[in-house]
C-alpha cells in the first residue's frame, strides 16, 4: 500500500488520463505527450512515470495499474481494490493532500515536494516543478503527508 486511507481531494481529481504501464498508488504522474486536451475520453491523454526529474506534473496516483488478464473474464476490473487495468482511466489527485510513503529522503515540514525518476517524492530540488509540499515528517511507517497543488 503506498497511501494511507487519510486523504482529501479539494478540487483536484481527474480521470481524464490513460496510464498505459504498471503502477502503484502515491506516485507522481506526468503527462505522456503534448497533443492530449486534457478532456476525458482524449485518446491522446496519456500518463506515464517520469523517466527523470523533468516532465509536466499531472498529480500523485490516486489508484494502482495493474496487468490483469481480461479478455476471458472482462468483468474482473476490480475497482473495489482501488485498481485498474493498464490502459485504463486512472484517477489522479491534482490538488488536496495525501498520505504516501513513495517518498525518498527525510523532508521537513514546509519543504517543497518534487519529483524524481519512477514519481517517487522527494525534497531534494531534482529540476522538476514543484507538486506541493511536505506537511511533516515520516511516521513510523515511513509515511508523510504532502499537500499536493499541482496547476494551481
Amino acid at each position: 500500500m503506498a497511501l494511507k486511507p487519510l486523504r482529501k481531494v479539494l478540487d483536484g481529481s481527474d480521470i481524464a488520463y490513460v496510464l498505459n504501464e504498471v503502477a502503484e498508488k502515491g506516485v507522481v504522474v506526468i503527462m505522456a505527450g503534448t497533443s492530449g486536451t486534457g478532456k476525458p475520453g482524449d485518446a491522446n491523454n496519456t500518463a506515464m512515470l517520469p523517466l527523470s526529474g523533468a516532465g509536466t506534473a499531472i498529480g500523485i496516483l490516486m489508484t494502482d495499474t495493474v496487468s490483469l488478464e481480461l479478455s476471458r473474464q472482462p468483468h474482473l476490473a476490480r475497482n473495489h481494490r482501488d485498481e485498474v487495468p493498464v490502459f485504463s482511466p486512472v484517477t489522479v489527485l491534482s490538488h488536496g493532500f495525501c498520505y504516501t510513503n513513495m517518498v525518498s529522503g527525510n523532508p521537513t515540514p514546509g519543504q517543497s515536494a518534487y519529483f524524481t525518476v519512477g514519481g517517487i517524492v522527494t525534497a531534494t530540488n531534482t529540476g522538476s516543478a514543484v507538486i506541493g509540499r511536505f506537511r511533516g515528517v515520516k511516521d513510523a511507517d515511513g509515511y508523510i503527508g504532502v499537500d499536493v497543488t499541482v496547476g494551481v
